[in-house]
């Protein structure tokens, strides 16, 4: 600890630091970010964060930027973006993780309770947890379509004819309910148009069973990461607000060690 009314300065260039232990060339980056069992200083701290926060920006931007560049320059910017979908995932598991150890080793340094510093892992959670829900959802969509494409490959014209069927007897099926609910002075049901009497089902309706499968990771995958970012990016920017305006600045906030009227 320096003595700042004697009039010495710690840094020239930050002469705001009145802590020594806050001095940059004091900072190991390797245990401020992997060792959750030490301490950090506020400005540690504030460094590692910004570091993260950065890589996070990036990660999320600068793919997504130069898809669209390139996709207004009449390129194909689709495997940038796709890159994006991938990377972006990524990296927030990997910085989140490493949030909890700088957020661990600052409030062991501030004297604080250590297990807020799970709070961080919040988003992350419910992010995986989505992610998960949402997969096995589209595993479900996957399946059930390569069923189905099985089915007209194995027959193409018993297929279409059973779903033509299908389609015929849901229409007369909502045509009945229409006729009920009119004689009983109701509103009529809105009825779901179906393709038209004699037209090949559904399978020319959007159905694509007479088209190749895209691989099944790679569909489940790109239908599901983005939920990942739509959970983690509105509420990490939340918990960013509480990182910077309490945990970096525990427990002193305004006064600091080395200041002349610093209380321990």
């Amino acid at each position: 600890m320096s003595d700042t009314s004697s009039g010495q300065v710690l840094d020239p260039k930050r002469p705001w630091l009145t802590d020594e232990r806050e001095l940059p060339g004091h900072m190991n980056w390797l245990h401020t970010l992997f060792d959750p069992t030490g301490e950090s200083p506020r400005l540690h701290f504030t460094r590692a964060w910004t570091l993260l926060f950065t890589l996070q920006t990036i990660v999320i931007l600068v793919p997504f930027a130069i898809a669209t560049v390139v996709n207004f320059a009449g390129g194909d910017g689709s495997p940038i973006g796709t890159f994006g979908v991938y990377a972006t995932p990524v990296v927030f598991v990997i910085t989140t993780l490493i949030s909890y150890i700088i957020h661990s080793r600052r409030l062991n340094d501030a004297g604080k309770w250590p297990i807020l510093a799970l709070v961080p892992l919040v988003p992350l959670l419910l992010a995986l947890a989505a992610f998960m829900a949402t997969a096995m959802g589209e595993i479900q969509k996957y399946d059930q379509r390569f069923e189905q494409r099985q089915q007209y490959l194995a027959d193409p014209d018993a297929y279409l004819e059973r779903q033509l069927q299908e389609s015929r007897e849901a229409q007369a099926a909502a045509r009945q309910r229409a006729a009920e609910a009119e004689a009983n002075g109701e509103a009529a049901p809105q009825q779901r148009r179906g393709p038209p009497p004699g037209g090949r089902g559904q399978a020319d309706q959007g159905g694509g069973v007479d088209k190749p499968l895209p691989p099944k990771a790679e569909t489940v995958l790109k239908a599901s990461l983005p939920t990942i970012q739509r959970i983690m990016i509105p509420l990490s920017a939340l918990i960013a607000i509480w990182s910077l305006l309490w945990v970096a600045r525990v427990p002193f906030f305004g006064t600091y060690p080395g200041d002349p009227d610093y209380r321990a």
